[in-house]
């Protein structure tokens, strides 16, 4: 670790000093952690290596690949998160002021984001070609072949994910080299957390029963690890070489890092409790790793305990020597964390001896046996943790907003409040409900969730006005770094979100939606997976998002908002048209498989479409109320 220098006691260097080079401050704060990293994970993996393949009934590839996947891996997952901390620190620690073009801060954290993407997308590119060794359990000189690389793509899920995780951290180091604005900045930081995403579908958490669970909470966890990890990683790189605005990034990344930290210990709880029965944690392998992550976790919990306390108040006060010893620590603990978990993810779980799963259980992680009816809705209900608890965190959230308004006193509409309540709730009944648990089994449900979310979720968020909220909540400060409140308007503001929120693309977009599933036979590859389940109920949501924004603008002419509706109306009864009547079945070959004998899969289509045809109704009550209700403006 660096060496705090002896400006670190007094605070930034002063303007003609020389500042520690960047390049050598992002090595040594990385190096010693990706070791640390790799060590672990090597010297773990050799406590289960062979166990694994004799497990799979594989043949053991040899200790090239037995043990350098896991030493890939893990040097290449670091890459990943201090990617994640660099770019955080550029657009949401330190933004620059005005949130227009970065300053030399932001530019230095972005341009150490892009070298750190680029061996983040060559180690991913690595960790695809030894996860196709693995998986067929041969040495690596017998698959390093075009054709077997090529054709493990289409056929080998680990090496897809890491394959297309390498594209994505390519895309992230480009746009990285090009940005130079804040927008820039997040855009990059946007990708880059998609990045991270798809390795978390790599491994136990893919298979088996309630495997659904499994995949969603362990996306919380590595999207968490990664903002802790790479922001801590960040935060030193900054204070070392004598950033500005440290104060302020430091207590915003306090905020960010103990709200990691909950997810974490959430999200690896429910993860954990999926994969091994407490009576395993001291008697296999797997159980033994869980709990030395554990036991990380809470030491990391007490550093930042410490951080709260001791630096936190040392670098408002001038001093950053605290900041660099203690955080010093804390990243090899973190990167310790980071080799255990990846050790972690190659260890097979303990044998739980139950029976072997269903057709159905293997195909949506849990058991369907008979038709969805009303009680159904409560006693099928199957929590979502992504969107399920999206909807309740969000509805907490603006409530904490707006009791924080009434004790200033400011007046916020309660008209507003309600339509955000009732959009979280609807969310949370299409995402935690019998609705969450069948739409992945029937086309009518599917449909029906859908819906929900796009036309009546997005727009009752929407009138809700979140941002205003934000903005009357968390105001500007003269002469420190923006806040979340001007973010979401300054976005709105960028070329992006301006082309995005003109009618003719808001509305392209809500009808694009529907027909290129349909049309296109899109639908057909993502409805097998839980992951293109999700993806599509997301797109749902931000598109109708995106449509009622747009809609609801009441600085546009009312006769650009009528035909908008009217067109997303008019399509929307042409495409429920085209599905009842259509001949064939969207999903068949997955319906086939399912192999669900209360669907009569024509006539669930028919419903479908029916469905469909019902959301015009909550459009046209868009165009109602977004044409007759006053925008009410919240004075300070």
């Amino acid at each position: 670790m660096v060496r705090p220098s002896p400006t670190d006691a007094t605070g930034p260097p002063a303007p003609g000093a020389r500042r520690p080079s960047t390049t050598t401050t992002v090595l040594a704060q990385v190096l010693p952690g990706a070791v640390v990293a790799a060590v672990v994970a090597l010297a773990l993996t050799a406590l289960s290596g062979a166990e694994t393949y004799a497990r799979l009934g594989l043949p053991d590839p040899g200790p090239v690949v037995t043990y350098g996947l896991p030493v890939v891996r893990a040097l290449t997952e670091s890459a990943a998160v201090v990617t994640v901390g660099a770019l955080l620190l550029a657009a949401f620690l330190v933004p620059p002021p005005g949130l227009g073009w970065l300053t030399a801060d932001g530019y230095r954290a972005v341009r150490t984001a892009s070298w750190c993407a680029a061996a983040w997308a060559g180690g991913a590119l690595v960790t695809g070609v030894f996860a196709v060794a693995d998986a067929f359990a041969r040495p690596l000189s017998v698959v390093l072949t075009w054709s077997t690389l090529s054709e493990s793509v289409g056929g080998l899920p680990a090496a897809r994910i890491w394959f297309l995780t390498a594209g994505v951290a390519v895309c992230c180091a480009v746009l990285c080299r090009l940005a130079l604005s804040w927008h820039a900045a997040v855009g990059a930081f946007a990708l880059a957390v998609l990045g991270v995403l798809p390795a978390a579908f790599d491994g136990h958490s893919g298979t088996g029963t309630a495997h659904d669970v499994a995949m969603n909470s362990l996306a919380v966890h590595v999207v968490a690890a990664a903002l802790w990890v790479g922001g801590l990683v960040a935060v030193l790189v900054h204070a070392v070489v004598g950033g500005g605005e440290l104060p302020t990034g430091l207590r915003r990344f306090s905020t960010t890092a103990f709200w990691c930290w909950v997810a974490l210990a959430l999200s690896g709880t429910v993860n954990a409790l999926l994969r091994v029965n407490p009576a395993d944690l001291l008697t296999s392998t797997y159980g033994v790793l869980l709990l030395g992550k554990v036991a990380g976790l809470v030491v990391l919990g007490v550093f930042g305990a410490a951080h709260r306390t001791r630096t936190v108040p040392g670098v408002v006060a001038g001093s950053r020597a605290a900041l660099v010893r203690l955080g010093g620590v804390e990243v090899l603990i973190m990167f310790a964390t980071v080799g255990i978990a990846v050790a972690l993810g190659r260890t097979p779980p303990p044998e739980v001896p139950t029976s072997l799963p269903t057709r159905v259980e293997a195909l949506l992680g849990y058991s369907l046996d008979r038709p969805l009816d009303l009680a159904g809705l409560v006693t099928d209900a199957r929590p979502d943790l992504l969107l399920g608890t999206t909807a309740v965190v969000a509805a907490l959230a603006y409530l904490v907003g707006v009791r924080t308004l009434r004790r200033r006193p400011v007046d916020w509409p309660r008209g507003r409040t309600a339509s955000w309540l009732v959009g979280c709730a609807v969310l949370l009944v299409a995402s935690s409900s019998g609705i969450g648990a069948y739409a992945p089994a029937q086309f009518s449900v599917h449909m029906l969730q859908q819906v929900l979310v796009m036309v009546v979720v997005a727009p009752a968020w929407v009138l809700g006005r979140p941002a205003a909220l934000l903005a009357v909540v968390r105001p500007a400060v003269d002469g420190g770094p923006p806040g979340p409140g001007e973010w979401v308007p300054a976005l709105g503001r960028s070329r992006i979100g301006r082309f995005l929120t003109t009618p003719v693309v808001a509305t392209a977009a809500f009808v694009a939606v529907g027909w290129l599933l349909d049309g296109s036979g899109l639908f057909d590859v993502l409805v097998p997976g839980h992951v293109g389940h999700l993806t599509m109920t997301v797109t749902a949501l931000a598109v109708g998002c995106l449509f009622a924004r747009v809609a609801t603008d009441r600085a546009r002419p009312p006769r650009i908002r009528v035909a908008m509706v009217l067109v997303a109306a008019l399509t929307q009864l042409g495409l429920a048209v085209t599905v009842a009547t259509s001949s064939r079945v969207a999903g068949a070959e997955y319906w086939r498989q399912l192999g669900l004998p209360f669907v009569d899969r024509v006539a669930d289509q028919t419903a479908g479409g029916l469905v469909l045809a019902v959301a015009v109704l909550p459009l046209l009550t868009l165009l109602i109320r977004a044409r007759t209700a006053p925008d009410v403006q919240v004075s300070d």
